[in-house]
């Protein structure tokens, strides 16, 4: 089903404003409907529960005490939400507002958008069950560090107008994700304490999860696992734990400016995930790969592994050799001669020598500092194959 919230984020509703409901963000959407004459006996038998209604008023255009009226049976009849184009009325009582919060029932004002376009926009959704309204264009804005931080802010709230100051992210993979977009159930929770945003995003999907207050303002140094508990718990019981292979899971922070900078620790997270064959894994928890995994990138880093690579490749070539097979299977014993030996059905000796004809075409001394160049090469022939087999 599609929830108020998510309408809300389609590019089309970004100039609406919330003026009373904040509680009903998550109401589900079940269609859509004009309001303009009906009398109350009508909008009992014309308009259905779980309906996104929008009006103008019209029947009421001089007379307040009707157009209010008129929203509170569409709040009785328990519609969605309610849109009001601000042609004739642009606001409503302190009395209607406290009525909407109380039945948890979203009222919006807006100015330019047509009601066809919002109707076609509905249906089409409905229809389809997409989600995707082309977010993958402010994502790359959030991870391009070229932009200040309060256009980040912005950009991010394009992303969902209501997301809280505290975030957390994830990113997941599996053959069954696409499957379960189509047929997840919304898990409604407090708006006004927690905020998610669910996202299909490169062959995956991207969560974004809000808390206005994850602990008390007693207590200064935020923990960060107060607010991955609560999203791990929210992945159990809206069913995406059981139907994914791999999740990446961010850092938290404070701050709409940054998250961008969360969203790429779950990417790259996620890439560790699954280049270590993990179900889950934190960005914290990806060792060495949170430096070498935003290394990739560098031009220089391909640029170093290319040349260590092509001696290696060219001696295996020329001499019938597997050094490179030897090489990547002694990095992932952990440096241990005799498993490797064993994995190869090699003798030690053979593992030594090749190894040690490895350090020589290098250029490399039998040092800890060896062992680290031999393990940053085969981490980045990991990162690479699985980039370019993608």
């Amino acid at each position: 089903m599609l929830t108020v919230m998510e309408l809300l984020s389609f590019p089309l509703f970004r100039g609406f404003k919330l003026v009373s409901g904040y509680g009903g963000l998550y109401n589900q959407v079940s269609g859509t409907g004009i309001f303009d004459w009906e009398s109350s006996y009508e909008v009992e038998r014309n308009f259905e529960p779980g309906e996104f209604v929008v009006t103008t008023l019209s029947l009421a255009r001089s007379d307040t005490a009707r157009a209010e009226s008129s929203l509170r049976m569409l709040i009785d009849k328990r519609v969605s939400a309610i849109a009001v184009k601000d042609i004739y009325f642009h606001e409503i009582s302190e009395e209607l507002k406290a009525y909407s919060d109380s039945r948890q029932v979203p009222v919006f004002f807006f100015s330019d958008t047509f009601f066809d376009d919002i109707i076609y926009m509905i249906k089409n959704t409905l229809l389809t069950h997409s989600r995707d309204f082309g977010l993958d264009e402010q994502i790359a804005f959030l991870l391009d560090d070229a932009h200040s931080p309060e256009q980040k802010k912005r950009k991010a709230k394009e992303i969902n107008p209501f997301f809280h100051a505290h975030l957390i992210c994830c990113f997941a993979s599996g053959q069954e994700g696409s499957q379960w977009q189509k047929e997840r159930k919304e898990l409604l929770l407090n708006p006004e304490e927690t905020v998610y945003s669910i996202i299909n995003y490169q062959q995956g999907i991207l969560v974004i999860y809000s808390a206005k207050d994850p602990i008390s303002d007693q207590i200064k140094d935020f923990s960060a696992f107060d607010l991955e508990d609560k999203l791990m718990q929210f992945l159990e019981k809206c069913g995406l734990r059981k139907r994914v292979s791999r999740i990446g899971i961010s850092s938290t922070v404070k701050g709409l400016e940054n998250l961008g900078e969360i969203i790429q620790e779950c990417l790259y997270a996620h890439s560790s995930c699954q280049l270590n064959q993990a179900e889950a894994l934190t960005f914290r928890e990806s060792g060495l790969d949170q430096i070498v995994l935003p290394m990739c990138d560098s031009p220089w880093t391909r640029k170093y592994y290319d040349r260590l690579l092509l001696v290696i490749t060219e001696y295996d070539t020329q001499h019938g050799a597997k050094l490179m097979e030897t090489l990547l299977e002694y990095v992932g014993s952990s440096g241990d001669i005799r498993l490797t030996a064993q994995k190869l059905y090699q003798h030690s000796n053979t593992i030594r020598y090749r190894i040690g004809k490895i350090r020589k075409l290098l250029n490399l001394e039998e040092d800890f500092n060896s062992q680290a160049q031999l393990y940053l090469l085969v981490r980045l022939h990991q990162i690479y194959r699985s980039a370019d087999s993608v």
